[in-house]
């Protein structure tokens, strides 16, 4: 489990991405093909962005720009033998589980992905709606809802929720512990990083090539196939299509590491 939390200008975007009804969608690990077995826990009778702007009218929210006004639980199936049942029943209890705890009126959505690399996962969004203690109204305040204490318990409280549904201890992802001992933030990071080596190969490949005639060019490349994708990944790079993203994903990660 981790949470991501979102202004109000990158929520419409994040509600499209979960629904799948962003246009071109640009993560890689989404294979659309399986988009139909995704499935929302929570069903409004108006769309995800509607009951998100209706909900936000009803509660009092600071007009600033950095006002995180939705927050979003990722609850990763662990890698267990899950009947199909059974991994249904997973998605309900942490469903439920996270109802109890922010509110079912805050529920934006709850958004099951079966369409992206690894394992299923949940994506719990929801308004952190607390009451205003001076003037007893509801009001928005991630800050308030996701406290240092509720961070430090919401893993063990989730953990124990589901060794009663089970029976037995089933392991929950904190997002500290994956792996031999690696944070998920290490394993995107690495990830960020071997984009990064190809990059340079890319453009190592089209400076190999450099000053060399068309029939030369043709000949090496007869020779290493892999080059003209290197040097097709270079040109991208030299007109600056994949350089920035790959850019601003490492400094992303960089700073959530720390």
């Amino acid at each position: 489990m981790h949470v991501e939390k979102y202004e109000k200008s990158a929520v419409g975007h994040m509600l499209r991405h979960y629904n799948r009804t962003a246009h071109n969608i640009g993560n890689r690990e989404i294979d659309s093909s399986h988009t139909y077995l995704n499935y929302n826990l929570c069903n409004h009778d108006k769309s995800d962005f509607e009951f998100y702007r209706n909900r936000l009218s009803e509660v009092k929210c600071q007009r600033r720009k950095d006002v995180k006004t939705l927050c979003d639980w990722i609850v990763t199936l662990p890698k267990l033998d899950f009947t199909k049942s059974g991994e249904r029943v997973f998605f309900d209890t942490a469903y439920q589980e996270l109802c109890r705890r922010y509110g079912e009126r805050n529920v934006v959505s709850a958004w099951v992905h079966k369409d992206e690399a690894g394992q299923p996962h949940l994506h719990f969004c929801f308004i952190p709606v607390v009451i205003d203690k001076k003037k007893g109204i509801e009001k928005v305040s991630a800050k308030e809802v996701l406290t240092r204490s509720e961070l430090r318990s919401i893993h063990k409280d989730m953990s124990k929720v589901m060794t009663e549904c089970f029976g037995r201890d089933i392991g929950i992802l904190n997002g500290v512990t994956v792996g031999a001992n690696r944070s998920i933030a290490e394993l995107k990071l690495q990830k960020v990083q071997e984009e990064l080596t190809r990059a340079r190969q890319s453009l190592e490949a089209l400076e190999a090539l450099k000053g060399q005639s068309i029939i030369d060019i043709a000949r090496t490349i007869k020779k290493r196939p892999q080059l003209l994708s290197d040097v097709t990944r270079a040109v991208k790079i030299a007109m600056g299509e994949e350089v920035e993203p790959i850019q601003r994903a490492a400094t992303k990660e960089r700073g959530r590491y720390r």
